[in-house]
Formats: C-alpha cells, sequence, structure tokens
C-alpha cells in the first residue's frame, strides 16, 4: 500500500512539471494598457521538451481595437520556443480599447 501511495504521489508530481513548462498568463492579466480577455498556452514541441529547452521568448505585438492581434514580431527566444509562443499569442483575445495598441509580451519557458 505505501510504495502505490509513492508511486501516485511521484505520477503526480511527473504530471504537473509537464504542465507547468510555460508559466502561463491568466485571463484578465494586463500587457501595457491592456487586459488578456482569453489565453491560449503555447504548445512547447516535444523536441523543446527532450532538449529541456528553457527561457524567455519576447514577442511585439499590435493589438486591434477590438482586441484581435494582428501582428507579432519576435524580439528575444529560442526559435522553437518562439513558435510556439507567437502561435499561442496570434489566438489571445484582448478587452476592445479606443485605439490599436503595440505591446511587448514576455512568456518564460521552464
Amino acid at each position: 500500500m505505501h510504495n502505490l501511495s509513492r508511486r501516485r504521489l511521484v505520477c503526480g508530481i511527473a504530471v504537473l512539471m509537464l504542465l507547468a513548462i510555460v508559466v502561463p498568463a491568466q485571463d484578465g492579466a494586463q500587457f501595457g494598457s491592456r487586459i488578456l480577455k482569453s489565453y491560449v498556452r503555447p504548445v512547447v514541441p516535444g523536441i523543446a521538451q527532450t532538449m529541456r529547452l528553457k527561457g524567455t521568448v519576447r514577442l511585439e505585438v499590435v493589438i486591434s481595437p477590438d482586441g484581435k492581434v494582428t501582428s507579432i514580431k519576435p524580439l528575444g527566444g529560442h526559435p522553437l520556443l518562439v513558435d510556439s509562443a507567437t502561435a499561442a499569442v496570434n489566438k489571445w483575445q484582448f478587452v476592445p480599447a479606443a485605439q490599436e495598441t503595440t505591446t511587448t509580451i514576455s512568456l518564460d519557458f521552464k
């Protein structure tokens, strides 16, 4: 019985480690003057997990007045992580605002 509990604990920790590879933003997080309405978590490619890539991806993001991401320019980070971050941020939605906004977003891959 004790071994079964230990196995469950180890499996649970392993699952949490996989889920915590990207430090997530949350709905309602603020980036510059814009508030995040809908967040999509970046999917870390299998090769990046195998290589145990870590680091921060910085993106310059243009957000339209209606809250949609209209363009993304990578400013830094490993190319495998940049691709993942760009694909996710492109699906983010922000609360509408009076004008187009440009902001820098950083995603930490741990």
